[in-house]
This record gives structure tokens, sequence and C-alpha cells, in this order.
């Protein structure tokens, strides 16, 4: 009975002490999530002054000092939890962590070659942290070394599979992720639903008002192999709809998929591949009604990478029209950097040109587009972007054929296409909330092909990356995460993609035969 009776009084004093830690944890977490480290090193001291033998409570604060740049009382935080629990392996690397953190690398190889980390967890983050070392040494081999037996370990904790990831990055500027991807969706209105459409009305003038949704997603599969040689497969999809009537028959499906072969030597990288496409209509014709399939391509594809932040890629191939004198050769090919300047600001731009020969010598084109992209970081993880594309197209062979009232105008058409875009903080790291506004216009000989819009989208953007292959995510309970500080592993987009979405939404075809 005296038993009982002690073990309830025993519980009766644990349960409030737990319940007490809970909160002030959930409450640390925001404050460091929200960027105010600051804010939380008063609270977490004033707790460990009630129990001062909470470890848990003290690794709570070195990451606060950590996150506050404070690296000299981290450690001595990090110590004193390590005199409460000398035998705690994991205090043993979160102290080599902040020795390596603030540059002392002597201190931090000593403390790792002496840390236990028999279990999994801990023997893939002293692997890890090993990693970190030697890459920070100029090593990358050895650090490429200890990074592999972090990855084939069992178990990682999860901000440690993670920063397995993002290291695995920075030590092979050619590793992609096994398995990645992104979904962007757009809600909002245009001022003229036939903007961008692949297929042009017959009458002159703009129109059709109308709320619009459009969809663009990606997933790509590269096979989780070091050599000069990797399986690529890739599958994509956009899709405009449109809910007025005027409109609805401009909506599309466009469907994409692109097996390929990754090469890489001497630190560069080159991707062969096969491209098919196929575009689902809304709309009709005067043989069929809606929905049908518009076109399908068939094409070779090649992507090279000559700088780090140049790269140079092409295409060829046969793309058959519904319409049978629109089915075409075509030939394109361009280059595309990305750059930043300064830690804040981020530029991609390209210029590519094509050329088409089609059935019917009317739709022969030549054509060159630049785009320009410039994604500016703001305070508290706001980010701004600007994008201009601007495109000139000529029909050599179109004499009197696109305007009736012009019987001696070849076409020349010149598109100019603006945005600005601004995104809220990344939520859970992969999910961004945005809103967007898109103006263009399209200036053309052939007056049925002018038009000019202004679009206004709320936007979503999802991304993901995955790996199979690396360590199983391990989250105990109380555990306190270390950050790293490797950047991301959103999948960014690609100067290409940016310009095949816009030439895509700027350039159409008409209804004539």
């Amino acid at each position: 009975m005296r038993k009982t009776r002690y073990l309830t009084a025993v519980a009766c004093l644990l349960v409030p002490q737990a319940a007490a830690f809970a909160q002030v944890e959930e409450q640390v977490r925001g404050l460091l999530s929200a960027g105010k480290a600051a804010e939380a090193i008063p609270l977490l001291k004033a707790e460990i002054e009630r129990q001062p033998q909470a470890k848990n409570l003290r690794l709570w604060l070195a990451r606060a000092y950590l996150d506050d740049d404070n690296n000299f009382w981290a450690l001595r935080t990090v110590g004193a939890a390590a005199a409460l629990a000398p035998e705690d392996c994991n205090l043993t690397l979160w102290q080599a962590f902040v020795q390596l953190r603030q540059g002392a690398f002597d201190p931090a190889r000593e403390l790792l070659q002496t840390a236990c980390g028999k279990s999994a967890p801990l023997a893939a983050r002293r692997a890890l942290l090993l990693a970190l070392l030697e890459q920070r040494a100029g090593t990358p081999l050895a650090a490429q070394t200890h990074l592999d037996q972090a990855r084939a370990e069992s178990f990682a904790f999860a901000e440690d599979r993670l920063a397995i990831a993002q290291l695995q990055t920075q030590l092979d500027p050619g590793y992609l992720a096994p398995l990645s991807g992104r979904l962007d969706l757009a809600l909002g209105g245009t001022t003229n639903a036939r903007a961008g459409s692949p297929v042009d009305p017959e009458s002159q003038g703009n129109g059709a008002r109308s709320l619009a949704v459009q969809v663009v997603g990606g997933m790509r599969f590269v096979y989780p192999h070091r050599g000069w040689a990797r399986l690529s497969l890739e599958g994509d999809v956009r899709g405009q709809g449109y809910q007025a009537e005027a409109g609805r028959d401009f909506s599309y499906l466009l469907l994409g998929g692109r097996p390929g072969l990754l090469l890489y030597g001497g630190g560069r990288s080159a991707l062969l591949a096969y491209r098919y496409e196929s575009l689902l209509l809304a709309g009709g014709d005067r043989y069929t009604e809606g929905p049908m399939w518009f076109f399908d391509a068939h094409r070779g594809e090649w992507e090279l990478e000559v700088l780090p932040a140049l790269s140079l890629f092409g295409g060829a191939g046969r793309r058959g029209f519904r319409e049978i004198g629109r089915t075409r050769t075509e030939i394109d090919g361009g280059m595309g950097t990305t750059f930043g300047i300064g830690p804040r600001l981020r530029i991609m731009g390209a210029l590519a040109a094509r050329y088409y020969d089609a059935k019917n010598d009317a739709y022969d084109l030549r054509g060159v587009s630049l785009l320009l992209s410039a994604d500016l970081r703001l305070a508290r993880r706001w980010l701004a972007r600007a994008n201009v594309m601007t495109s000139a197209d000529d029909y050599p062979r179109s004499t009197g054929y696109f305007d009736a009232a012009a019987p001696t105008a070849l076409r020349r058409d010149v598109v100019l296409r603006l945005s600005a875009s601004v995104f809220a903080p990344p939520v859970r790291q992969h999910l961004k909330l945005g809103l967007t506004y898109e103006y263009a216009v399209r200036d053309s000989t052939a007056a049925p092909y002018d038009y000019r819009d202004h679009r206004l989208l709320a936007k979503l953007i999802w991304t993901f990356t995955a790996d199979p292959w690396l360590p199983r995510a391990l989250s105990p309970a109380g555990h306190v995460p270390l950050d790293y500080g490797l950047g991301t592993t959103e999948v960014g987009e690609r100067v290409q993609d940016l310009l095949r979405q816009s030439e895509a939404a700027q350039r159409s075809s008409s209804c004539r035969e």
C-alpha cells in the first residue's frame, strides 16, 4: 500500500513537469521556426532553472544559441548537458558539430574519433559530420567516403537524412535525387481566353473574359548510380481551363514524356532523350465535336552543360497536326544561363531559335525567343519574381494566306509577355503560395492574330524530392533536431522549362486549312 501511494505521488509530480516541458518545447519550436531565437533563449533559461536536470532543455537552449549565431554559448550549453550525461554519444556529436560550425576542425575531428555512435542513427550522424568536416577541410574524396557510410546505415534522424541528400548535391553537382517532382496550380481571371490558345478564332479581336484554371506538373526519375551514365525518365502535364462559355473551347491539356540517358564526365553533364507530346483540345472543328487530339510530336532532344552557369539545348522531330497542312518538321536550339548576384538575387536567361518546315508552305516559320527571369529573396523568406519574354516569328511563304484583307502581306508576329509575382514564406519547405499578374500582347501583320491579355492568378506550388535508398527517417520522442544549414532540396525551375511554358502560352494557330 505504501509503495502504491509513493508511486502515485511521484506520478503526480512528474505529469505536470512533463506537460510543462511539452508546452515549452512547442513554444520554442514556434519561435525558432519564425526566426525568433533571441526570444526563445530567456524562456529556456527560466525553464532550466526549474528543471536543472532536463538534458533536452539544454539542447534546445544550445539550438537557440546556434540559430542566434552564438557558437560560444552554444558550446558551453552542450558541455553543461554532457556533464549531466557523460556517456551520451549524441551530446559528443553535438559538441563536434558546434566546433565544426565555428571552424575548429582539429577539436571537431578529435571528438568524432572518440565518439561511440554504434546505433544506426548515431552512426549515421557521426559519418555525416565526418563528411562535412572533410568537405570543409578541402578533401572531397574523403568526404564522399564518409557520406557513403552515412547512406549505408539503416536509420538516421530526420534532419540528418535530409542533410545527407543536401551534402551529396554539394559534393557532386551532377547528382539528382532519384525521384523529384513539381506541381503548379493557378486560379484566377483572364481578360482574353483566346490569348495563347493552340487554336485562334476565325474572327479578329479580343474577348472571352473568363475564370481560368491552370495546372503545370512534372515528375522525374533518375537511376541512383554515380557512374558516367544514368537512366532518366520524365513526365509532364500542362492544362488550361476556362469557365466562360465563349472561352471554353480554348481549354486544352498537353501531355509529355521524355526517356533519356544522362551522361557525366569531367565535371559536366549531358542529356540525350526522346520526347513525345500530345495535345487534347476542348473544342472541335467542322468535322467533329470536341474534345479532340489536336497534335502529337516525336522529337529527339539534347542538353549539354558547358559551364556551371551555361547550358546548351536543342531538338528536332516531327509534329503531326489534325490539320494535315500544318504537320511539320521542326528544329530548335538555344542557350540558357543561371547565376546569382549577391545572396538574394538569382537571374535566369535563355535565347532560343527555331525553324519549321510545314506541308503547307504558309506555315513555314523562322523565329527567335528571349527570356529573362529574376528572383529576389526578401525579408522573412518572402520571394519576388519578375519575368520578361519576347519572341519574333516570321512566316516567309505566307503571302495573303492569314489575312484576306491584306492579300500581299507576309505574316510576322512579335510577342511580349511580362509577369510579376510575390510568394509567401514556404510552408514545411515544399509548399509555396503566391500571387501573379501577367500581361501579354501579340502584334501581327496579319490582323486576326493580334491579341492583348491581362491575368491575375493565385498560385500554389508544391515540390518534392525523394530518395528511397537513403536511411529511413527516425524521430524519437524528445529529439532536438540540428540545423545543418545546407540549403534546400526544393525542385527549382530550369530555364528550359520556363522557355517551353512561355512559348507554349504565346504561340497559336489558325483554324484555316
